[in-house]
């Protein structure tokens, strides 16, 4: 956990901004080298302080990089927090309409998808969730997204793709299902290079961003009402083809 060492005066704001500077400079530096690949002097010199101030908010190594989990997570919650909840009141409603549900999901690729425009931390966020995601941090930071985020944020999502398709949220459809539409906008990080040579794009600003919402929201919501009318028709003969 970090720790703060105030001083007569102005000592906490110092502090914090410190502490911002370290995780900053080590979310550029894992990202570049990995866990292993980047010391803590190296991220000490890189936001300009020396290493035993690294030590004293942070610990270790291991602290430096939870603290970046938990600053990403930050940042996720603030954009996709109230949308969660509002799937958690949705899907409390035994009577809830499938348009308000289709509304809710919605929302929460919104959500999702305002992640993808570059930014001055964009390429640090990329390198080093890339990573992450991969397995290359120290134990614990995985399990760490899965409890703050992703058991959370699956249960709305998978619980609102079942009730669409009229099949439990832990179906094997379901969650196949769940995990193509929530993955759509994630072809825009993975694959960005390929991405932005199709499009004659230098970069994803805001305004790209926008575009990229608004076709990829446009698409769900026609593949999510289409999941609804293969429910309401009794199943699709795709499907039941490839049983």
């Amino acid at each position: 956990m970090a720790r703060h060492k105030p001083t007569a005066e102005g000592g906490y704001q110092r502090g914090e901004e410190t502490r911002a500077r370290i995780v900053e400079s080590a979310l550029r530096l894992f990202g570049e080298h990995g866990f292993e690949g980047a010391s803590t002097r190296d991220i000490a010199t890189h936001a300009g302080v020396n290493a035993p101030a690294l030590q004293y908010y942070f610990d270790n190594k291991e602290g430096v990089y939870r603290a970046c989990v938990e600053f990403i997570l930050e940042r996720v919650w603030e954009q996709l927090a109230a949308p969660i909840v509002q799937a958690e009141t949705v899907l409390s409603e035994a009577d809830c309409d499938d348009q308000r549900l289709i509304d809710t999901y919605l929302a929460l690729l919104s959500g999702f998808i305002g992640f993808i425009h570059d930014s001055p931390s964009g390429r640090d966020w990329r390198l080093f969730m890339a990573r992450e995601q991969a397995g290359f941090g120290p134990p614990g930071t995985l399990e760490l997204m899965d409890q703050r985020l992703h058991r959370r944020l699956g249960a709305v999502t998978t619980g609102l793709i079942g009730r669409l398709t009229g099949l439990p949220a832990d179906d094997e459809r379901t969650l196949i299902r769940t995990f193509a539409i929530n993955s759509q906008g994630l072809v825009f990080r993975v694959l960005r290079r390929q991405v932005l040579g199709v499009l004659g794009w230098q970069d994803i600003d805001r305004t790209r961003m926008e575009k990229v919402r608004q076709v990829l929201l446009g698409q769900t919501a026609l593949t999510l009402r289409a999941l609804v009318q293969e429910r309401d028709s009794g199943g699709s003969n795709t499907e039941q083809c490839c049983r």
